[in-house]
């Protein structure tokens, strides 16, 4: 008897888990396809999926499979290819996607992450039926905002590929941040490896001094920001790391002019 509640609550959370996969993959992009000029879309997912299912289908139906065995193998393929490989909720071709979408300029396009562009780029081939993309100004984009991430990168010491969700406007913001960071860095090592400024303000290098540790703490928090690599975050987490420099060096008897 103990045995069916198990077995209910198994089987619930496999139920719960194979939900939540789904949900994921509604919300993973990929690319949407038109078979020719009908109303029918698929992923490349479920295309190959259902290639598998005929494979498997023709290979072995005709010689050790009944008729409705070869049916249900054509049905299971058909319901995997939907289950992992589904049309996602940001495709116009999704019942629960967008109804319509517009042209985007260049500066628009700035204002968008990689994978936002590329839900355009395919929307707008998905709507308007066409065969080539190079018009949309999607492609230049993409370049665009890579080499803004690239350089935003090296601006921060982070390693390739750690910016490369940002739009090209966060990436350059990103940028300037890591350039402020930089400054407030070196404005503080000062303390620590010139003797002049050792000996004259002792309280900047001090743990013990309250500002001062909350300035460390602020500047621990600024590095965890930028390797977090979300613009937002940073630029706050700098913005405190400058006030807590800041007030540091006027309990610290710093005048600046």
């Amino acid at each position: 008897m103990t045995e069916r509640p198990q077995l209910v609550k198994r089987t619930r959370g496999w139920i719960s888990s194979a939900r939540s996969f789904h949900s994921r993959q509604l919300t993973t992009h990929r690319k949407v396809r038109r078979l020719g000029k009908s109303r029918l879309t698929f992923t490349t997912g479920q295309a190959l999926t259902n290639l598998g299912a005929f494979f498997v289908a023709g290979s072995t139906g005709s010689a050790t499979l009944p008729d409705w065995a070869v049916v249900g193998v054509l049905v299971v393929g058909f319901v995997l290819g939907k289950f992992l490989f589904p049309i996602p909720v940001s495709s116009i071709a999704s019942r629960r996607g967008p109804s319509d979408v517009v042209s985007r300029s260049s500066s628009e396009l700035d204002r968008m992450t990689p994978e936002e562009i590329r839900i355009y780029e395919n929307n707008m081939v998905l709507k308007h039926r066409l065969k080539d993309s190079k018009g949309l100004g999607a492609e230049q984009a993409l370049q665009r905002q890579q080499e803004a991430a690239r350089t935003a990168e090296e601006a921060a010491g982070l390693a390739s590929g750690n910016l490369s969700g940002l739009s090209l406007a966060d990436a350059q913001a990103f940028s300037s941040i890591a350039a402020q960071h930089k400054l407030l860095d070196s404005q503080w090592l000062a303390y620590e490896v010139d003797p002049k400024l050792q000996f004259d303000f002792p309280a900047m290098s001090d743990a013990a001094y309250p500002a001062t540790a909350a300035m460390i703490r602020a500047r621990r928090n600024a590095e965890q920001a930028k390797s977090e690599s979300n613009t937002a975050n940073y630029r706050s987490a700098v913005a405190e790391f400058r006030a807590a420099l800041t007030a540091a060096e006027a309990a610290a008897g710093v005048h600046r002019k």
